[in-house]
């Protein structure tokens, strides 16, 4: 069982980094993501792996075609930054709906993507494709499981794949395990949190992780767990009892 916690959740700027980091290998982690680059000497320091940083086009983004020609460069600079730093994996996301229809922008993310996979591949880099909740992230476009599986297929890239969110797609009703087991090779990472409040996962909460990582496990995932939540007090405390649900 591997983990890994997003700096964006975590870390505070009033703790030294390597404290920090050096807490978090104590804890049991063996990667950290989404990390500012000022402090990637002190993870690794720490023994802790970068596992991915995050591409631009969360809102406006990768389904719109007139915005291929800035994303594209953008997303490149990325890539080659991550192969440069051993960083394995760049988060991309489809932007906001804004009215367009769903099949339109998908196909939009397709197009964007197959211009980049080549450039993934060569890079040694994998681009991993977030679907977010529609209540957290109103009118995203990718708010279900199947529009990010159907972009990876359509792409057809080993250097393409989902980062599959099991705290957004319970959100959006999908069936967790089901969606995980079956489209295991299209899978690169998981993140994981507890439902409505996005706290810290449980094994027997709305979200059965107790259920959901022994099958995930037994299907045959080999990545990592994301510990991706919102701290309601104590950080360190928060994680101690977060691991020890995916003990």
């Amino acid at each position: 069982m591997r983990l890994s916690a997003p700096d964006w959740c975590f870390y505070r700027a009033t703790v030294d980094p390597s404290t920090y980091y050096r807490a978090l290998r104590d804890l049991g982690f063996t990667a950290v993501e989404m990390v500012d680059p000022s402090r990637w000497a002190a993870a690794r320091a720490a023994g802790l792996k970068i596992l991915n940083i995050s591409g631009p086009g969360k809102t406006v983004g990768l389904n719109r075609l007139g915005l291929h020609g800035e994303l594209l460069p953008a997303i490149r600079r990325e890539i080659a930054t991550a192969a440069a730093a051993e960083i394995p994996h760049v988060i991309l996301f489809s932007g906001n709906r804004d009215g367009q229809d769903n099949q339109i922008g998908q196909a939009n993310v397709v197009t964007a993507l197959k211009q980049l996979a080549g450039d993934a591949e060569r890079a040694g880099v994998t681009l991993i494709f977030e679907m977010f909740n529609d209540q957290d992230h109103p009118d995203y476009q990718a708010d279900h499981s199947a529009y990010g599986f159907d972009v990876v297929k359509a792409v057809g890239s080993s250097h393409v794949k989902v980062l599959y969110d099991i705290y957004h797609m319970s959100r959006m009703n999908e069936n967790i395990i089901t969606d995980i087991t079956t489209n295991l090779p299209l899978i690169a990472h998981l993140h994981t949190a507890e439902k409505p409040r996005r706290s810290i996962p449980q094994r027997g909460g709305a979200i059965s992780y107790g259920t959901i990582v022994p099958a995930v496990m037994a299907a045959g995932y080999q990545g990592f767990w994301g510990l991706e939540f919102v701290v309601q007090g104590d950080v360190m405390t928060e994680l101690r009892t977060a691991v020890a649900t995916f003990q």
